[in-house]
């Protein structure tokens, strides 16, 4: 996977995950970035099996109790095996899977994510400029398109044109499109505005919630309707009667305010049809003080709520087959 960020940062992970990018679209080409030293490097790393540059300790695939990393002998990408086989660190193809952070535009100001709402029109020269190298460069051995993981693809001016205006011609290999939104202006006029066959490329989706009451997604989801999201959340289940999804999931970043509503959450991916409900840690990514992360982090071991987080994660409907703990499943949680 190849994730830019609001700067041009081109990351091969998740940056919370993998935090050291291999090069930068703002001045670098496609290919410069994705067969650079630094993207060699982290392939040597995965291929030794030492994984050395990862962080263990976020990464959910690197968790035991979790799905490990994919074993050797399971590898059925036949691209993937000649790479395994021969030990390339220098690929003769561009990236299968491009997350599309560069423009971090959003209608919400959740806290765990920023302070206030943030609408990029001051970048929009270089939100173009990255997403320009994408489209020309990169979306033609392109497999799998992620929007977004820095803001929201309705909310954001640059990602909902993009969508409004992509041509099919340009991504030949392109079988998904992968929505991740808070949903709130996902309505039926604003997917009407979308080319039907780029709809139909729409395959998978995440909805990020935080709650299950009002009170708490007026919170954790600032500027958000809880009422117009069960709304959209409708549409949105009705919609995959036409709109083939081979995967719809809710995700909840759990803290101090909201963990005990996890069972209810559970509860809400099932009456919205939801195939994965999907838990994680908060991560401070500069919006909170040490004290308030401290105070709202109930997966650290240190918090006066902790005992009970782990006593509620003993609840028999976390054993559902839709539930995906991530990287809430390591030894100091269960």
């Amino acid at each position: 996977m190849t994730q830019v960020n609001e700067i041009g940062e081109v990351y091969v992970c998740c940056p919370s995950w993998l935090d050291t990018p291999i090069g930068n679209l703002t001045y670098q080409s496609v290919e410069e970035t994705w067969n650079g030293k630094k993207a060699q490097e982290f392939r040597r790393s995965i291929l030794d099996g030492s994984f050395k540059y990862c962080n263990r300790s976020r990464c959910p695939f690197l968790q035991t109790i979790s799905e490990p990393v994919e074993r050797v002998e399971d590898v059925k990408d036949e691209d993937l095996k000649i790479i395994i086989e021969k030990k390339l660190t220098i690929l003769p193809y561009g990236p299968r899977e491009i997350n599309c952070s560069y423009d971090r535009s959003c209608n919400l100001s959740c806290p765990s994510c920023r302070t206030k709402v943030i609408i990029e029109n001051g970048n929009k020269q270089q939100i173009l400029n990255i997403q320009g190298k994408i489209n020309n460069e990169a979306l033609k051995d392109a497999h799998l398109l992620y929007i977004t993981g820095s803001g929201d693809p309705f909310g954001s001016p640059f990602f909902r044109k993009w969508l409004q205006t992509m041509k099919r011609g340009d991504m030949p290999n392109l079988k998904k499109i992968h929505l991740h939104t808070n949903a709130q202006l996902w309505t039926p006029q604003m997917w009407s505005t979308i080319p039907k066959d780029i709809q139909q490329l729409v395959k998978t989706v995440e909805i990020s919630i935080d709650a299950v009451s009002s009170r708490t997604y007026s919170i954790n989801r600032r500027g958000g309707s809880f009422e117009r999201l069960l709304e959209n959340l409708e549409f949105i289940r009705i919609l995959r009667k036409n709109v083939p999804f081979e995967w719809f999931g809710i995700s909840m970043v759990v803290q101090e305010n909201n963990f005990m509503e996890m069972p209810a959450f559970v509860l809400l991916g099932q009456r919205f049809h939801a195939d994965t409900v999907y838990f994680s840690q908060l991560v401070n990514w500069g919006t909170y003080s040490n004290k308030e992360f401290s105070n709202r982090a109930i997966h650290l071991p240190t918090h006066p709520k902790h005992v009970k987080f782990v006593d509620l994660l003993k609840n028999e409907i976390f054993n559902e087959p839709l539930v995906y703990l991530g990287n809430l499943t390591n030894g100091s949680f269960v």
